[in-house]
């Protein structure tokens, strides 16, 4: 639905460009080396999903078809799989497992598949914990016209992907600058970004008085996590793509693959944080105020 695209934000991100059709629309992904600043003066040698990681936010309305093309220039082999969205056995990216191609050095691989429910997803690389290194990304499916009213819609509707880094330093709490290669089984993180960025170098939420604000969390970490919005209670609107009555929280917990929207009114002006909830994850190796942190501002 055009009028709720409108309103989707993407802090430090950007919606996936695309060409669209009858009732289908066509994406495609690169999937490369990158070099990605989570700090102004930290890089990562990442991979990445045109030139970014996370990815471009796929958009499609529900009920539509969905071709995305995956095109490989790494020098080792890869997929996608879009979670949550259940589709056909050689549509769902798994090639160790299910009868769905291997996209080799220099090929390309189109994936199709209906978007028939509405809801938060994300796509990753299913292949050699490239996802920790990167490839990830929001994939959001708005509801079809009939399911919804004007006053459903949110005014702002923000995505955040958690991601998490285990980047080599040479002393706990303190931060090095540099460029790095993170460690791609991530079993000890020491940096933790939202939408591919660690505080302070987060893009603020802005917000206005009185408006309906909607956030996304999504998580494709090895770990879970926690996540608060400071001076605002929320309403758990969604997990998973499913719909939640009645669910009032402010704080929410996020395991490994999980996806929960909340929504709030913005009644409570100033400057707030919204962060993870465990400590270590609000540094930079260590070193606060960093990590999974960014702020709710509200503007005049």
């Amino acid at each position: 639905m055009k009028d709720w695209e409108n309103r989707l934000v993407i802090p430090d991100g950007k919606i996936a460009e695309f060409q669209t059709g009858q009732n289908f629309r066509y994406f495609k992904l690169i999937a490369h080396p990158i070099k990605h600043n989570i700090l102004s003066n930290v890089a990562i040698d990442a991979l990445g999903y045109n030139d970014t990681t996370p990815g471009p936010v796929i958009v499609v309305n529900q009920d539509e078809w969905v071709y995305l093309e995956v095109e490989n220039r790494m020098d080792h082999p890869t997929a996608l799989h879009v979670h949550g969205l259940p589709k056909p056995n050689t549509e769902d990216g798994n090639p160790a497992i299910e009868p769905t191609p291997t996209i080799q050095p220099g090929q390309s691989y189109t994936y199709k598949f209906q978007a028939w429910k509405s809801g938060t997803f994300f796509y990753h690389s299913t292949h050699d914990f490239q996802s920790n290194l990167g490839l990830v990304g929001a994939f959001i499916v708005l509801p079809k016209q009939e399911y919804i009213t004007q006053d459903f819609i949110p005014d702002r509707d923000f995505t955040l992907f958690v991601q998490q880094w285990q980047i080599e330093q040479p002393e706990l709490g303190k931060v090095v600058p540099g460029v790095y290669k993170p460690n791609k089984f991530d079993l000890q993180p020491n940096f933790f970004t939202l939408n591919g960025k660690s505080f302070p170098t987060t893009t603020p939420m802005n917000v206005r008085l009185g408006e309906k604000v909607r956030v996304r969390f999504i998580n494709k970490t090895s770990s879970p996590h926690s996540m608060h919005i400071h001076g605002h209670s929320f309403k758990v609107v969604e997990v998973d793509g499913f719909k939640r009555k009645n669910l009032y929280d402010d704080t929410i917990s996020l395991a490994s693959g999980k996806r929960k929207d909340v929504e709030f009114i913005t009644n409570n002006p100033g400057i707030w944080p919204v962060n993870g909830t465990r400590t270590f994850h609000q540094s930079n190796n260590g070193e606060a105020l960093g990590g999974m942190v960014t702020r709710l501002t509200y503007t005049h």
